[in-house]
Order: C-alpha cells, then sequence, then structure tokens
C-alpha cells in the first residue's frame, strides 16, 4: 500500500469527458483529484444524469416548435437554447442539494428540506416529457386525427350544406327551376297532344294535312318555344346554383386543408390521450422522465459520503477560518441548541476604528485644554496685550 501514500490523481489520468461530467454535477475537480475512484465515478454518475436531462430537454423543445413552424432552422436553435435552460437549472438543483446525513438512507427530514428541489424537478420532467410523448406516439396519433378529422369534417360540411340550403336566394332558384320543370312537363304532354290531333287529322282520307292539321302543328310549335324560353331560364338558375355549389365546394375543400394543417402540440397531446389503451403507455413515459429529473436529487440525499464529502467540508471550515468566520451552538434559556454564526473580522475592525475614534477624541481634548492653558499663561503674564481700552 506505499503507492497509495500520496493518492492524488494525475491531469492525464483524467479524461476531459470526466472533467465534464463533474462541472455538470457541480463538484470540485480539485478536491476529486485527491479522492477515491468511487467518488470519482459517484460525480460522473450525478454529472451524466445532469447532461441527460439537458439533451432530453433539448430534443423535446426541438420537436415542439417543429410541430408548430415546421421550420428545422428555427426548432434547432430554440431547442439547443431550452436545452442549455434546463441543464442549467438541473446543474443548480445537483449542487445546490444537501448531502443528507452521509448515510443511504433517507429522512422524512431529508425529504422535506428536499421537496422544494424536487417540485422543481418534477415540473421539469412534466415539460419535457410532453413533447417527446408525442413524437413516439406520432403514428397512433395521426391515425386518431384521421379519425377525428372525418367525424369532425362531416359535422362541419352539414353545417356548410345547411347554410346554402337556408339561404332565402338560394331557395328561391331551387323553387323556380321546380317550377320551370313541372311547367316543361305539362308543356310536353301537350305539345305531344297536339302532335297527336296534327297526325290524326293528316290523313290520305281527310285529303293531307288540312287547315286543322296545320293548325295542331302550329300550336306544337308555339308549345316547343314555350318549352324552350323555360328550358333557358332553367339554364341561367342552373349556372346561379353552380355558383352556390362552386363556393360551397371550395370552403369544404379549405376545410379540409385547415384541419390537416392545424393540429399544435396541444391537439396532438389531446389526441393521445383520446386513442384507446394509450394512457398507460403515456403515463409510464411520462414517470420514467420525472425518475430520470429527479434522480439527482434522490441519489444526493442517498450518496454515502466519501473522502470528497469530507474534504469538501475541511476546506469550506478553513476557508471560513480564514475569512473569520466561525459557527458556534448556543443554548438559550429553554435549553434549545442554536446555530450561530460569528464574523470575527468586522467586529474586530469596528473595535479598532471604535478605539481610534476614541483616542482621536482624547487627543482632541488633550490639544485643547493645552492650547487654553497656554493662551492663559500669556494673559496672567501680560494682560494689558489682551485690553483695549475704550474710547
Amino acid at each position: 500500500m506505499n503507492e497509495h501514500v500520496d493518492y492524488q490523481y494525475k491531469e492525464e489520468e483524467i479524461g476531459t469527458f470526466t472533467r465534464f461530467l463533474w462541472w455538470c454535477a457541480g463538484a470540485d475537480k480539485k478536491i476529486l483529484f485527491y479522492s477515491s475512484y468511487s467518488d470519482n465515478v459517484k460525480y460522473q454518475g450525478l454529472g451524466g444524469i445532469v447532461l441527460a436531462t439537458g439533451v432530453l430537454a433539448a430534443l423535446s423543445m426541438f420537436f415542439a416548435i417543429n410541430y408548430i413552424f415546421e421550420n428545422i432552422k428555427i426548432s434547432i436553435p430554440v431547442g439547443l437554447f431550452w436545452g442549455a435552460i434546463i441543464f442549467n437549472l438541473d446543474r443548480f438543483i445537483v449542487s445546490s442539494t444537501g448531502k443528507g446525513d452521509g448515510t443511504d438512507q433517507m429522512t422524512g427530514k431529508e425529504l422535506w428540506n428536499a421537496t422544494p428541489r424536487l417540485i422543481m424537478a418534477i415540473i421539469l420532467g412534466l415539460t419535457i416529457s410532453a413533447p417527446l410523448e408525442v413524437y413516439i406516439f406520432q403514428k397512433e396519433i395521426d391515425k386518431q386525427f384521421y379519425k377525428l378529422d372525418q367525424e369532425e369534417q362531416k359535422i362541419e360540411i352539414k353545417k356548410i350544406e345547411d347554410l346554402y340550403t337556408q339561404s332565402p336566394e338560394f331557395n328561391k332558384l331551387n323553387k323556380d327551376k321546380l317550377l320551370l320543370e313541372d311547367e316543361i312537363k305539362k308543356l310536353e304532354s301537350e305539345r305531344e297532344e297536339y302532335q297527336k290531333l296534327a297526325a290524326k287529322e293528316n290523313t290520305t282520307e281527310k285529303g293531307g294535312c288540312g287547315p286543322k292539321c296545320q293548325e295542331f302543328k302550329r300550336m306544337a310549335t308555339d308549345v316547343l318555344l314555350r318549352i324552350d324560353e323555360r328550358k333557358t331560364k332553367i339554364n341561367e338558375i342552373s349556372k346561379k346554383l353552380q355558383v352556390y355549389d362552386d363556393e360551397k365546394n371550395t370552403k369544404i375543400k379549405e376545410l379540409s386543408q385547415v384541419n390537416n394543417a392545424s393540429h399544435g402540440l396541444l391537439d396532438r397531446l389531446h389526441a393521445l390521450h383520446e386513442i384507446p389503451g394509450a394512457s398507460t403507455p403515456a403515463l409510464m413515459i411520462r414517470l420514467l422522465f420525472i425518475f430520470i429529473e429527479i434522480s439527482p436529487v434522490l441519489l444526493k440525499l442517498m450518496l454515502i459520503k466519501g473522502p470528497a464529502d469530507y474534504m469538501s467540508e475541511n476546506i469550506n471550515q478553513i476557508l471560513m477560518a480564514k475569512q473569520g468566520i466561525d459557527i458556534v451552538h448556543i443554548k438559550d434559556e429553554k435549553d434549545n441548541l442554536h446555530k450561530v454564526t460569528l464574523h470575527h473580522n468586522p467586529k474586530r475592525i469596528n473595535e479598532i476604528i471604535e478605539h481610534q475614534n476614541q483616542k482621536e477624541t482624547e487627543n482632541a481634548k488633550e490639544a485643547i485644554r493645552a492650547f487654553a492653558e497656554k493662551e492663559r499663561q500669556k494673559i496672567n503674564s501680560n494682560p494689558d496685550d489682551f485690553i483695549r481700552p475704550t474710547e
């Protein structure tokens, strides 16, 4: 064991990535150079978890922004920026969380003290998990959207059709068209009747098409003109109705395009929960991300103190002592123990300044007294110099 007397890692023995993971965990690399291998691995693991949450947050925001803008040039920088924010928050939470009582057991007091940090971690976990859930179940969500869009389109198409069928002008045009079609049917019957009468009169026995035959043909021709006139009106009405149909079909087509392009992140989350049987897998994924997010806090409370922790406490006490800071425990009247922080340097400086002010005051008083005594001696030796006769 002689080689372990000076147990210190050399700079070249610690890789750059290991130092980066230490930094992610908020650990002091100067202390870890003098620590055991288990301490090095412990803080590497903590740093790896913090780094993983930052990467997951960046991916999560990338997918969320990509759903909104559908622009990778916007999604990448926003995702990286959000990942950096979450990474910084996690690094702060881990570095500011205490180490518990130094054992692998967590007490109620430790959990209570860590509650604010656990709440922050849970909120971050929920924030990270939502967009990733949507991405993981993207195919199932698209199927659900197709079903929902079909149902929604049927309802909206019915509304559009009702809007046109309830239009007074639209109804009037249809009514006029039906009336004209009924008139055409009657006129067709009337024309056929005239044609039959003309054919009946147009016989060899009666000398061919006589006056009555000619009259029936003329009347049939008049009816045909009236039929053509009504058909012309029907064509005009049909053109106007076609305008309505074109407008209706355009709105239905636009409705389909809007439905296909209007599914944002919130719609996708809602659709995910509408999928039968998807609640349990989605919940498991959400809990997984929450566990990943809170695990560094819980692990720090469960970690057994190692050499690095004791050396860190030792360095803190040395730095406090050099700055004149002392922590003492004082009992009150009810025998309750209170921790009090004493700041010796400010107290010492205040005492020195107070003493200096006191001495300067004494010196000023002594100077005034000596000056007054000297002036009194001058007056006693030659009072005429200080008295002026009145004229």
